[in-house]
């Protein structure tokens, strides 16, 4: 999950065992260059990216590779997460959240 693809300063990727339990590793992002982050989701065996937004043109690169792509999603991490193992999760996805939008927090963003 990332806020905005092409700018957020750390990615998280969620892995999914069999057994539902999931496990989260933050990666910071050394390089601003979409290019790169689409060779570390490849080299992290990462098959879905769920983010609050990207160009068209990176979504239509990733989607070409084989990723599943969630975007221009809001709400919080584990709502979102919870929403996406039910099969409910589709792009454009806002959920209410009552402390502010947790996905689009500041500690993941860099300024554009």
């Amino acid at each position: 999950m990332a806020p905005c693809f092409e700018y957020c300063a750390t990615m998280a990727i969620f892995n999914i065992a069999e057994s539902g339990t999931v496990e989260q590793v933050d990666f910071p992002l050394q390089s601003r260059e979409p290019f790169d982050r689409v060779r570390l989701l490849r080299d992290q065996k990462v098959d879905t990216l769920i983010c609050g937004g990207m160009q068209a043109f990176y979504e239509d690169l990733l989607n070409a590779g084989g990723f599943e792509v969630i975007s221009w999603v809001s709400g919080l991490v584990e709502d979102l997460l919870a929403l996406y193992l039910r099969g409910g999760l589709v792009s454009g996805t806002e959920l209410p959240t009552h402390y502010g939008p947790d996905f689009l927090s500041m500690d993941r963003m860099t300024e554009h």
